[in-house]
């Protein structure tokens, strides 16, 4: 069965309550002060099977202008409105301001139905007729059909069933496929059943038997069991008109304008980024003023701080960031609101929110206003880049673009892969990278490491740990950041060390000279380690001359022991010749080749176990996955 939800508006006592009554057979008067004063007060709902199968829910809204926040309540998710004016006194002031509320909140299918068509004579219908075109001529409802009725004598009304079925025929498809959000407009119990809540239900569904989670607070709660116009459902969709049965918690425990959402993580804000349209006989919106923000089922007090403008002239379209005074809210970029005056109370604005949690702004900062407008074009693709661009760490997770700009994941994944198809951002393990963004962090640790290598020459490169430290990254994004630079020949990784591409050790006649003498000492100790301290005891800069041949000329057995590289070749290929008979090579077998003691050849055992040169098997030594490599002259062991 296809839902739709239809909404009343209109002038006090021009016959709302009893046009949805003749219609549909439900009082949705009340409470006894409404059946009293004659008025509505509170929402009323309703709902109405269609020729064709669609059921219409329909929100009676009250029409007295004390009550318009209840009014404003009741219109989210709708998709039609039913314009009621009185035959006798045509368009009146809560007509107008009811029919700019809902134009503010983006309504734009309407049935006009004039009521109480039996109490006027034809010549005054005529005349009450050409006067509501005239009204509502350049305005969205110009084209809009009009259905005379009288609900106490049935005139019209099954002209006007076959209207709204011709009309909802033409309604788009509604999505449901987020999370399932409602804004609670009643809490009450029922013996026998506990707590209930009602709302529009939007964004996506909800499951009976499943969780939901209580904003503000975040408290879980189990559906018992969900209601769509008194029948049981186990779920329930978007915009359908729905009661949810909760367990767990009294009804005292829930307000009006709090929140039920399938969604865990839904997070409060206290500053929104908003498009707005400004009524044109309403005063400019200037900065700093007070207004009252009717949003969901909420009215909170907001001071509004123009974007790129000084203010928002009556009649034109601008952005603001609007900035909660005491209150939070739980809302997302998308959600319809409206601004009305503090006092006396007048509606003034209305629009859309285009960001749910944005940051402070300055007034007149141009890359904030481009931004929005961004937004507001549904540019997915350049809201994505722009927030990539400006982050702080190199790479972001799908999932966090989506939560920090405040729109849907799967649009976010669409935007990222035609910006990563564009070139404009690349993906990683660890997430999506800016190509800006890249070479900024490109440019950062070039001059890091060039730093470095100024004042470490003889050094391979800057520690990597060092390297991500000094960059302010975890280990994670600094091994991905170093991984694409290092595909990008910015720089390379040699023993735990990264240096710059371009580097190299370039020694000083005098540091030259030291490597020599460095080098003949280590030859004539041939497969006899030699400790690393006499090295380094040869000369003032032995140190930095023994550092930076490590893995050039010598090898480090251990931080106390070196080996000549040469000769740490020969005894690499060595073993790998007494494992050609299938046996497991014994220390004492190895020491005996190499002529040398059971210590001496202990050590250089264990350092090829740690190069994947060879591996320990009981007392004995087999191939390593790196040895083959010195079968035939030249090899060498990697760490």
């Amino acid at each position: 069965m296809r839902h739709i939800v239809i909404g009343t508006a209109g002038h006090v006592d021009h016959g709302k309550t009893t046009l949805v009554r003749a219609l549909t057979g439900i009082e949705t008067d009340t409470t006894a002060e409404e059946k009293k004063r004659g008025l509505t007060i509170n929402l009323g709902f309703a709902w109405l099977d269609l020729p064709d199968g669609t059921r219409a829910g329909i929100v009676d809204v009250p029409g007295h202008e004390k009550f318009i926040k209840n009014m404003v309540a009741g219109l989210p998710g709708l998709n039609l409105v039913l314009l009621v004016i009185d035959a006798n006194e045509g368009v009146m002031p809560q007509t107008k301001e009811h029919f700019d509320i809902l134009t503010l909140l983006g309504v734009r299918e309407f049935i006009v139905v004039v009521t109480k068509a039996d109490t006027v004579s034809e010549e005054l219908l005529d005349l009450a007729l050409k006067d509501i075109r005239e009204h509502l001529a350049q305005t969205p409802a110009a084209g809009a059909p009009i259905v005379v009725t009288d609900a106490l004598s049935g005139r019209g009304l099954d002209d006007l069933v076959r209207q709204i079925q011709e009309s909802a025929a033409n309604l788009p498809s509604e999505t449901a496929d987020g999370d399932g959000r409602l804004n609670v407009d009643r809490s009450f119990s029922l013996k026998g059943f506990g707590t209930i809540v009602t709302g529009t239900l939007i964004d996506g569904p909800m499951l009976s038997s499943r969780d939901v989670w209580l904003y503000p607070g975040g408290r879980r709660l189990r559906i018992r069991n969900i209601q769509v116009h008194e029948e049981d459902v186990l779920r329930a969709e978007p915009p359908q008109r729905t009661a949810l049965n909760l367990a767990g918690i009294a009804c005292s425990e829930i307000r009006r304008g709090d929140v039920l959402c399938t969604a865990p993580d839904l997070t409060a804000t206290r500053m929104l980024d908003v498009k707005v349209t400004c009524l044109a006989d309403a005063a400019p919106l200037v900065h700093w003023q007070r207004m009252r923000l009717l949003i969901g089922t909420r009215e909170v007090m907001v001071r509004i701080v123009p974007l790129g403008a000084e203010q928002i002239a009556p009649g034109t379209e601008g952005f603001l960031q609007l900035r909660l005074e005491a209150d939070e809210l739980y809302v997302r970029a998308g959600d319809r609101f409206i601004l009305r005056t503090y006092s006396p109370m007048h509606t003034v604005a209305g629009g859309e929110i285009l960001d749910a949690h944005p940051k402070k702004h300055r007034r007149f900062k141009a890359d904030v206003v481009e931004g929005l407008k961004a937004r507001d074009a549904g540019l997915i693709d350049e809201v994505t880049a722009d927030y990539l661009r400006l982050r702080q760490v190199p790479f972001t997770q799908a999932q966090v673009i989506a939560k920090a700009v405040d729109l849907p994941l799967e649009k976010v994944e669409a935007a990222l892969e035609h910006l990563r198809s564009r070139g404009i951002v690349r993906r990683t393990r660890q997430g999506y990278i800016h190509s800006q963004a890249y070479k900024a962090w490109q440019a950062k640790v070039l001059q890091l490491l060039r730093a470095y290598h100024q004042a470490k020459p003889l050094q391979p490169g800057m520690p990597q740990a060092e390297f991500c430290r000094r960059l302010g990254l975890n280990e994670d994004d600094g091994t991905a950041l170093l991984h694409l630079l290092m595909a990008g020949s910015v720089c390379r990784l040699s023993r735990q060390c990264v240096a710059a591409k371009e580097f190299r050790i370039a020694f000083s006649p005098a540091q030259r000279k030291l490597q020599s003498l460095i080098e003949k000492t280590l030859d004539r100790s041939g497969f006899v380690p030699t400790e690393a301290a006499s090295l380094r005891s040869l000369g003032k800069e032995g140190p930095a001359v023994v550092d930076a041949l490590n893995g050039k000329s010598l090898v480090f057995l251990s931080p106390e022991f070196v080996l000549s590289k040469r000769y740490f070749t020969q005894a690499a290929r060595l073993a790998y010749e007494l494992l050609q008979d299938g046996q497991a090579l014994r220390l004492g077998q190895f020491r005996d080749a190499l002529h040398i003691n059971r210590s001496q050849a202990l050590l250089i055992l264990e350092y090829m176990d740690r190069c994947g040169l060879t591996r320990r098997v009981g007392d004995g030594r087999l191939a390593g996955p790196k040895l083959g490599k010195y079968q035939t002259k030249g090899g060498t062991p990697h760490e």
